[in-house]
């Protein structure tokens, strides 16, 4: 009989282990990748801040639609657009509440570029203002300016915008008969016809100011209490809008050096 040669006994399997080694590699890799994460996310911060683009901008518009498409627009998103078709035109300077220090171009400003800036919110448009609407919107309410004079500024920007839809200017008159010009404190706007109040309350710190603690430096004239609001702060609790207004005035000239 023929025999068969003898069969080779399988080779034996040993376990085969990796060495440390590529774990030190895994390491490297994993430092790697997080080195060019922070590249990148640098980069698109420069990107952001430095140019038009707004990289950062577009990601949170496109998760705001992903997660709530009927939400409505968020008018606080946005940015300063030029636009030479849409010139603001709100009122002019012949606006009887409009303190003669703010009256820009009698004041000798030429250009009238700024008149050609407008907002424009992501994801939406800003409807041009529409005075009459304002005014009926606000009927029977209170809508309160507090801050410095940026507050100050803005208050009667307004006042002359909601001016425009009342034909009877003599309706429009301060509550206390107070002149607007050069005047302290408060003042308060009222539209008879629509029993609206606009008020506006000089509180540069929006914080309450006061005597200096005892055995203060000699120098220290006021102490600014951060634990209280202004004095007048009372009267803005009924109010039903409440702009405020206050960062110009936290800086080291207008409290330290003061």
């Amino acid at each position: 009989m023929d025999q068969r040669p003898p069969q080779a006994s399988p080779p034996h399997h040993r376990p085969f282990f990796l060495p440390s080694r590529p774990y030190l590699f895994k390491g490297h890799s994993t430092a790697y990748t997080i080195s060019c994460l922070l590249l990148l996310f640098s980069f698109l911060l420069l990107l952001h801040f430095l140019t038009p683009l707004q990289p950062f901008l577009l990601l949170r518009i496109a998760r705001s639609h992903d997660s709530h498409p009927d939400t409505a627009c968020d008018y606080t998103f946005g940015r300063w657009v030029w636009d030479e078709g849409r010139r603001l035109d709100a009122y002019t300077e012949d606006c009887p509440f409009l303190d003669p220090g703010f009256q820009c171009r009698r004041n000798g400003r030429n250009d009238s570029s700024y008149l050609y800036w407008r907002w424009q919110p992501h994801g939406c448009d800003l409807p041009r203002f529409n005075a009459s609407e304002m005014l009926e919107r606000s009927r029977n309410g209170k809508i309160i300016f507090a801050g410095d004079s940026i507050g100050r500024n803005q208050w009667e920007s307004f006042l002359c915008m909601l001016a425009k839809a009342v034909q009877n200017k003599s309706s429009i008159y301060e509550k206390y008969g107070n002149p607007i010009t050069k005047h302290k404190g408060f003042l308060s706007m009222v539209f008879h016809d629509h029993n609206l109040t606009v008020e506006y309350y000089r509180a540069p710190f929006l914080a309450a100011v006061g005597r200096p603690p005892p055995a203060s430096p000699d120098h220290v004239r006021a102490a600014i209490h951060l634990d209280a609001l202004h004095w007048q702060c009372k009267r803005w609790i009924d109010a039903d809008v409440l702009v405020l207004n206050a960062g110009h005035w936290w800086n080291e000239k207008k409290t330290i050096d003061a």
